[in-house]
This record gives structure tokens, sequence and C-alpha cells, in this order.
């Protein structure tokens, strides 16, 4: 069955008012442990469909891995009770003639860098991390989105990214830590070793201090992959029609830095083919902006901002971040040894030990971490492990200075952020 005949199918059904995705994912993933390496090709197909219908409409939702499952899944779906849903404006068609998947060449193994890493990792540890695995990933990812609107698009987006895993063994335990990343093909080894050593280094050697926070309260400095977590953590009060009563408060974010989500570099449209654009949420500590899809969109009387985000074909769509980040504000920001020379006193942020922890109904945080502690913007020694907690309003508000610069990382969806100084935070 084609993706016309399933078209039509849904068109009979619900004239119009139907939406059909289809998704093919096409993988070669190098996968090493030790002298072990092995290398894998995989490819995934998915089918999903919405439709309104009934009297009063409501929403339906079917997905399969094949064209003919996807049929039978919408004949079952149809059967089953839902409730009152208003449908959608629909995105209409548009002149611009979207990328051909077969543009790109075929995809080629990722290449083998793990002794680029091991020996950036024992570099960076002093001898006392090592790697323990590493998997790297080149992806292609096929999409095609039609509606009863005509409109009917397809896309392909590479994706390179990666997990590696290293371990630090001292007098009595050991210590394990993981990292996803994203690389680029066209780059040596040492390239990606350099960056990525130094996060699984400190991450997984600096636990073994057994130094705990040495002071209870001060200067907090964020490094990109600890600021980009806590982002995408407290992310979900940027979407839909409302978010806590905290967000709309007078200077919710410092004005030192800029919250944007802007997936236009990774694909031209979302999850429902409306196109991306750089949203600017927060500006000199006000709100800007709110990212919608079209169902909260809809219901807010606004237009879809082009966040609809699919986390997995098998699901509806449904409002989310793509692509948000904070970048500083200031024309001349300053670079990330700078801002830690300007530390007097406080704690370095350089890996999470547990996942970030955020209440936003309740406006609470609570972030577990490694780092070293500073004086007079030198480092004292390291930080086993500190936890810092408290208001997720008054950690935004807190926001002294960004550095230069913002670094992206997969937690699952990008997340980005240059290096934070937080006036004050409160440490156990």
């Amino acid at each position: 069955m084609t993706f016309e005949e399933v078209v039509l199918r849904l068109e009979r059904r619900a004239p119009g008012r139907w939406e059909l995705y289809r998704k093919t994912s096409l993988s070669r993933e190098r996968d090493s442990a030790g002298p072990l390496s092995r290398v894998a090709h995989r490819r995934e197909e998915g089918w999903a469909a919405r439709w309104w219908c009934g009297d009063p409409l409501a929403m339906r939702f079917a997905a399969s891995s094949s064209a003919e499952g996807l049929a039978a899944a919408v004949q079952d779906a149809s059967l089953l009770p839902a409730g009152p849903d208003v449908p959608p404006d629909w995105p209409k068609p548009r002149a611009a003639k979207e990328s051909d998947p077969g543009d790109e060449p075929p995809l080629e193994d990722p290449p083998d860098h793990v002794a680029a890493l091991s020996a950036a990792i024992a570099a960076a540890s002093s001898q006392k991390a090592s790697l323990s695995s590493l998997a790297l990933r080149a992806g292609e990812i096929r999409e095609r989105i039609a509606n009863a609107s005509g409109l009917d698009l397809a896309h392909a987006l590479r994706v390179f990214d990666g997990v590696a895993c290293a371990s630090a063994r001292g007098a009595s335990y050991a210590h394990a830590a993981r990292a996803a990343f994203r690389w680029d093909p066209a780059a040596p080894g040492d390239v990606l070793a350099q960056p990525l050593a130094a996060r699984l280094a400190d991450a997984a050697a600096l636990p073994l201090s057994g130094r705990g926070a040495p002071f209870r309260a001060g200067q907090w400095l964020l490094e990109p992959p600890v600021a980009a977590a806590i982002v995408a953590a407290v992310s979900g009060a940027f979407c839909g029609p409302r978010g806590p009563g905290w967000i709309a408060r007078e200077g919710a974010i410092a004005p030192a830095v800029r919250l944007v989500d802007d997936a236009s570099r990774e694909s031209p449209w979302d999850g429902e083919g409306v196109a991306s654009r750089r949203m600017t949420l927060f500006e000199s500590g006000e709100p800007v902006a709110r990212l919608f899809d079209l169902r909260s969109a809809t219901a807010a009387g606004r237009t879809s901002t082009g966040h609809g985000v699919r986390p997995s074909f098998r699901e509806p769509p449904r409002c989310g971040p793509r692509r948000i980040f904070f970048e500083s504000s200031a024309a001349g920001a300053p670079s990330p040894e700078s801002l830690a020379s300007s530390v007097r006193r406080g704690l370095v942020a350089r890996a999470l030990t547990a996942p970030v922890r955020a209440d936003l109904a309740g406006d609470r945080y609570e972030v577990e971490f490694t780092g070293v502690s500073l004086a007079g913007g030198r480092e004292t020694g390291p930080v086993a492990g500190a936890r810092a907690s408290g208001r997720i309003s008054e950690l935004l508000r807190r926001i002294e200075a960004a550095s230069s610069g913002v670094e992206f990382f997969p937690i699952p969806f990008l997340a980005g952020s240059p290096t934070l100084l937080v006036e004050r935070a409160s440490f156990d």
C-alpha cells in the first residue's frame, strides 16, 4: 500500500480533517568496548495518522510500522470511544520545494575513534580515568507529512551522535560516567576527543576525591553540560498557553541571558509540517513568546510556532522544545575562563551525578553535581559531590553573567547553553 493510497482512505473516513506522517530511520552504528568493535546497520519505518470524525467531532490516532498495519489500526481506532475535540488549523501548502531525501550520498560506517578518545581521557585525568565504551551513530531520518489542506512535505535529516562511558578507580571504590554528544563526520578523532575527554575525565575522576562542598552557600559556575541540562529540565514551563505562576512575575529570568528556541538548523519544519523559526522566549528579563503546537495553539486562539514534536511515531505530536538554549545578551560576552576568574568564592559544576530534578508547579529544583571549588578565581580543590537546591525562579533570576559561545547536547532533544555564573546558590 502506498502513501497516496493511505491518503485516499483517510480522506474518505474524515473529509478535510486528517493528517498522515511517515518516518524512515536509517543508521550505521559502531559499538566499541575494549578491544571489541562491531558495526550494525538498522532500518525502522513508522506510520501515524490523526483524524477527526463523529458528532461531536473527536480526535483519533493510530500508528504502525507499515502502511498495511496503519490501515488496520485506523479501522480499530475508529471503534474506540473518544472525547470531543476541535480540529486544528492545518498548515497550508508552501510554494518552496522541500529537499529531496535522495540528494545526500549514502551513509558510511562511523570511524573508529577509540584510540584517540582513550588517550585524551587518560591525559585529561592524569591517568585516573579510562574509556569503557564508545558508541557512534551515523543516522538519517526521512520524514513525509501530508494533511487535508493539501500540504505534502518531504525532508531528510542527518544526525551524527554518540554515547561514551568512562570509569575511574580509587582506593576503595570505582566511579563510572556517561556522556551523550554530537560529532562531525568530517573532523578527525582528536577534534572529537578534546572536549569530550575533559567532560568524561571530570565526571569519572572528580568523585574519587571524597571531598564534599566546602561551604554552604556561594557563587555557582555552571559549565555548559550542566547548564544545558537545567534548561532542558525547566523547558516545559515555556510550552503551551500558560506556564507556572512564577514565569509571569516581573524579571522571571535575569536580563544577562536570552532564552531562545531555534530548530531551523535541524529541520525546515516540525512534526506537523509547520515551518521552523527562531523564537525568542525571554529578552531583557521579560517573557516575549511561548511555544505552541497546532492543538495548543487552537485551544489558545493562537497560531503554531512550529513546536509540534514527535518523540516517537507511536505517539501523537505534542507541544515541546526542539532546540532550546540560553545565550548571552551582552554584546561583548566574556570567555568561560575570564568568567571563572571572576568567582570570589563558589563552586564549579562540571558534571551531573544524577538527573536534574525540577518541579515546575512547585517552583523547586535540585541539582547533584561534581566539580571544583574556587576562591579568588583559582581552583582550591575537587568536589566529589554537592547538591544545589532551591526555587527555580530564584535560580533563573540570579544568573549574573553568561560567557560567549553556546554548546549543545542531546538530552534527548537539543538543549544548549554557554557557561553561566549564578550570583548565589545554596549547597549541601
